[in-house]
């Protein structure tokens, strides 16, 4: 699990920012959205334009470097600070497999020219690079690997992963592999006014929704979706020009639900492609930014529940002060996110929180100023 995230000199981070999910209390109540002493299942409180979103981009930001998945074009542009164009930005993140601590930070002149990089499992340093010297390694397996690489950009930890033969014996190899497994199914999406969705990580390609809904037959499962939370439809499996698409049925006639639908609808539609995907694969962290777009406020906190049941570790952004309740989540696992600091509700306040306290309330009477 991610365990600690530090970000500087990216987008609108100019000084360093820290997200640290292991900063938990003993409450007794909605214990599902912590595990092992981090939070599993947070959610992040932020006017508009503080970072929320920029956040999630950061953390995602190793994707770029270290996997095959996709990381699409337009989360490319603006990458350093305004301020800062002539500097490096700087990623830090701590993550925990079990009792095993890996920890890995690198600099960036751009989201495809790696600075730096350094790579520490359970406080031992087996990869050290420096843009321009030699690669150094002391993983069992990586020993004949060339160690110069002036005439590439690419990530060394990226290089040792695709070349190496790693001794699958050896423990820190083991917790390696693990953190690249992590890796590969970490998922950033949002909501947008497209058909294709803007995700990153987890997938190698693009995906039309509508179509893929259509091909797993999973049209009367959606319909029954929609019509729980409230939208009263029928669907029907539909296809125009030669694409797969669903269309809303009406007495006389079908109507491509993409052309009419909502974007409340759309967004509801797009959770439910992703979590059919997380209930046969699972993911290590999801990250869904702005996930209660025009979601009525008893909607978002249904979605909510929902994914308090996964086994995924998941960061939920919103706008909404509805779903600052004890019933859903815990002062511990939410986090107001103001200033370029990113801090639990627990510790916002010398106040002892307990079940029984109206958070929201609380909030908008001024409780939680930082």
């Amino acid at each position: 699990m991610l365990m600690r995230f530090e970000v500087e000199n990216f987008r609108s981070f100019k000084t360093k920012t820290i997200f640290d999910l292991s900063d938990t209390k003993n409450y007794e109540f909605n214990s599902e959205c912590v595990q092992s002493g981090l939070v599993s299942k947070g959610i992040i409180y932020g006017r508009n334009g503080c970072g929320k979103s920029n956040l999630g981009l950061a953390v995602f930001d190793l994707i770029s470097h270290l996997t095959d998945k996709l990381f699409p074009i337009n989360f490319q542009s603006h990458y350093l600070h305004a301020e800062l164009q002539h500097e490096t930005a700087k990623f830090k993140y701590v993550f925990k497999f079990d009792d095993s601590i890996v920890e890995y930070s690198y600099e960036k002149k751009a989201l495809r020219d790696i600075a730096s990089e350094h790579l520490q499992i359970n406080g031992v340093e087996v990869v050290t690079y420096n843009a321009g010297a030699p690669l150094s390694t002391t993983l069992k397996g990586a020993e004949s690997l060339k160690t110069d690489l002036t005439d590439s950009k690419i990530s060394a930890l990226k290089y040792i992963k695709s070349n190496a033969v790693l001794n699958n014996d050896d423990e820190t190899n083991i917790v390696l592999q693990r953190f690249f497994a992590f890796l590969d199914d970490m998922l950033f999406f949002r909501s947008v006014e497209f058909q294709q969705a803007e995700y990153i990580g987890y997938e190698t390609g693009v995906t039309n929704i509508y179509a893929d809904i259509v091909d797993k037959n999973h049209v009367s499962e959606l319909q029954q979706l929609l019509n729980e939370a409230g939208i009263s439809c029928e669907l029907k499996a539909i296809e125009t020009n030669g694409i797969k698409s669903i269309g809303f049925v009406f007495d006389n006639t079908t109507i491509n639900m993409w052309e009419i639908a909502s974007t409340g609808t759309k967004t509801l539609i797009l959770f439910y492609y992703w979590a059919q995907r997380l209930v046969s694969r699972g993911a290590s962290l999801l990250f869904i930014d702005e996930f209660d777009a025009s979601y009525h406020h008893e909607l978002a906190a249904l979605i909510v529940q929902q994914l308090k049941r996964i086994g995924t570790q998941v960061i939920l952004t919103t706008h909404d002060t509805s779903l600052m309740t004890n019933d859903l989540m815990r002062p511990d696992c939410c986090f107001l996110m103001e200033n370029n600091k990113i801090t639990p509700f627990s510790s916002l306040t010398a106040k002892d929180l307990r079940f029984a306290h109206n958070i929201e309330k609380m909030y908008k009477a001024g409780a939680f100023n930082v």
